[in-house]
């Protein structure tokens, strides 16, 4: 029996395209992933994105166990932002990628869906050595995620002006009578600006209806899981369990801005200071010139055939008209603008090299 979301009865009545994702019932597509990921970047796009994971730390050494378990600075995350972070194993191994919030008088992080349970019980395992307390709080909340160009209007004519008070990375908890606490950020998984919008379970159908009410006069499109990795290959994110595991270290990842190993000491600290010497293969993204998908787990090729790295992540854009995609490949590969070849069923495809983003972001950076 799948998980399924309080907005599950809104899918089903939306003619979503269900399938299984990390245990959950979870709309691929409700028309087509290529219409709603184009409809993102040009106006705006409805994501359930309830199956994330939400663990609540608070306590006295809250903030001292959070710095000693993340890789990024805890301590200069500000109150009412929030902060891209990896849990490292002691190899320095990524367990995941997670998003941390500082509310105050708590921590919250976001973590992938097929990492929740791992992550809660490691989180436990590790939080017996300090003052804090640990509580997943998933089961409680639907998440939605509403990005583009025409989400804050969307969101502001929905709730108040209040939310467009919020800029890029920073949080707050509002409270309407329609739709009870709030916690919404100035975040997303698409490279465009947009909210991520935590709602008590009863409250969802009904915010997840005004939203779309609000969303007419703005094209507004019910978006799938299939849009939204199209949406952050595009912007050069990756996804956790296809372009990185606990094998993959962040600098291979791409991912070492996110490491602040002069700061403080942290899980994996020492592993990474020996591996950040002698990197062999970075995560790159490529383009193909000629017409071919580059599926998970092809071979990349240099011209005379020489494997160079294998592919992790392809989709086809249809913001770029062109198949796109990420992997692992030899530094020296690692450039913009090198020739290498996709073996796909047994044929070399030409693409070229390309650095992340693949395209103009929409990303307000600046309030």
């Amino acid at each position: 029996m799948l998980f399924q979301t309080p907005l599950y009865p809104e899918h089903i009545n939306q003619g979503a395209k269900l399938v299984d994702f990390a245990g959950w019932s979870m709309p691929l597509e409700y028309t087509s992933m290529l219409k709603e990921a184009t409809q993102v970047r040009k106006m705006a796009g409805l994501f359930d994105v309830s199956h994330m994971g939400k663990i609540e730390i608070k306590g006295a050494q809250a903030e001292k166990f959070l710095q000693y378990l993340c890789s990024n600075d805890i301590a200069s995350l500000q109150r009412g932002r929030m902060q891209y972070n990896l849990l490292l194993n002691e190899r320095g191994g990524i367990i995941d990628d997670v998003m941390v919030y500082n509310l105050g008088s708590y921590f919250l992080l976001v973590v992938n869906a097929a990492c929740a349970s791992k992550d809660f019980s490691w989180l436990r395992v590790q939080g017996e050595k300090f003052e804090v307390a640990i509580e997943d709080k998933a089961s409680f909340y639907a998440l939605l995620a509403l990005q583009g160009k025409a989400a804050a209007p969307i969101l502001e004519q929905t709730l108040d002006s209040a939310v467009l008070t919020l800029s890029y990375m920073s949080c707050g908890v509002f409270y309407y009578s329609d739709f009870g606490s709030l916690l919404i950020s100035r975040s997303g998984y698409s490279g465009e600006d947009g909210f991520e919008i935590w709602v008590e379970n009863e409250f969802a159908r009904r915010l997840w209806q005004r939203l779309q009410e609000v969303g007419r006069n703005y094209h507004l499109a019910l978006c799938g899981l299939g849009a939204r990795d199209i949406l952050r290959l595009e912007a050069g994110y990756p996804l956790y369990g296809t372009d990185m595991d606990e094998e993959t270290n962040p600098y291979e990842a791409g991912l070492g801005w996110a490491v602040k190993l002069e700061y403080k000491d942290f899980i994996g600290r020492s592993s990474l200071e020996k591996l950040k010497r002698k990197i062999r293969r970075r995560r790159f993204g490529f383009v193909m010139k000629e017409r071919g998908f580059a599926r998970s787990g092809y071979p990349i090729l240099d011209a005379a055939g020489q494997e160079l790295g294998v592919v992790k992540s392809g989709v086809y854009s249809p913001n770029l008209a062109q198949f796109i995609g990420n992997g692992f490949l030899d530094s020296e590969y690692a450039v913009e603008g090198k020739e290498v070849f996709i073996k796909i069923r047994n044929k070399p495809y030409l693409a070229l090299t390309k650095k992340f983003p693949f395209l103009k972001l929409g990303v307000k950076k600046e309030g």
